[in-house]
């Protein structure tokens, strides 16, 4: 008996390249979470902090994302947690390990430093 396996991946809008990596010329960005792979929503991200500071700093960060990844998949899905409080602002991707994934970790972080520039800010990648 054959398996069959059948490719999930991220819609694009309508006439939107897939995002690539451009500077190593890879392959398609893969979907950010474990969800996306089976076909599932990802969770809405988790938002602690001022609630119109968190919502500004969330609006720029998506625009900015969004950007890097060509709207083919949504920054929302990249976002597990964004954390303002205190000096410190924290974020958690979903990125994969590769050199587009830490393109997207090097666009969050020049966003939030932009944004905050007098916090300590941790961008971490969810495992």
């Amino acid at each position: 008996m054959s398996s069959r396996t059948i490719p999930i991946a991220a819609a694009c809008e309508p006439g939107a390249e897939p995002s690539r990596c451009q500077a190593c010329g890879g392959g398609e960005i893969a979907p950010p979470c474990g969800a996306a792979v089976r076909g599932l929503p990802c969770a809405a991200p988790r938002l602690e902090g001022p609630s119109d500071l968190v919502q500004r700093v969330m609006g720029e960060l998506t625009e900015a994302l969004d950007r890097e990844s060509r709207g083919c998949v949504a920054a929302r899905d990249f976002v597990h947690l964004l954390r303002v409080q205190d000096g410190e602002a924290e974020l958690r991707l979903g990125v994969h390990p590769d050199h587009a994934g830490l393109q997207l970790m090097d666009t969050a972080f020049q966003t939030l430093r932009r944004l905050l520039p007098d916090t300590d800010i941790y961008v971490q990648q969810l495992a």
